[in-house]
């Protein structure tokens, strides 16, 4: 084998488990864990897990921009989503399973009232993203 093609394995693989996403609790079910690691790594596998057009909210929506009507992420407007981590240092992750075939993640800023969140659900056999609200404010709530 070259030893150039050997060298450019080793650092690919090196790049890619840099950029591995976060750990996820172990009550996820096994599958969506899988799911997960793959929908951040691999953006035609991510494109297909995704309900467009794709319900939400845009980044720091404002009511009176959205005027009362539902807020849907369009696939030509879709931004890749990938781990984070050095952005999420300031946040808190809130990963839970809602049910069976539920989960939802928040990302909850430490000092700000900043709050961004999925929802993923279980259609058949497969995984999807169902709804995305970008980074907008929010209330806190007493348990929070």
């Amino acid at each position: 084998m070259n030893p150039r093609f050997l060298l450019l394995i080793i650092l690919g693989f090196i790049a890619c488990k840099n950029q591995k996403t976060p750990n996820l609790p172990a009550e996820l079910p096994v599958d969506f864990q899988v799911f997960y690691e793959l929908f951040h790594r691999d953006s035609s596998y991510q494109m297909e897990h995704i309900t467009f057009p794709l319900a939400g909210l845009p980044d720091y929506a404002e009511p009176e921009q959205l005027g009362g009507s539902s807020y849907f992420w369009q696939e030509e407007d879709w931004t890749m989503h990938r781990p984070r981590q050095k952005e999420e240092a300031d946040f808190i992750r809130s990963i839970d399973l809602l049910s069976e075939g539920m989960v939802r993640e928040r990302l909850i800023h430490k000092e700000r009232l900043l709050m961004t969140e999925r929802r993923f659900a279980k259609m058949g056999d497969e995984w999807y993203l169902i709804y995305y609200a970008g980074i907008n404010t929010y209330t806190r709530q007493p348990n929070q």
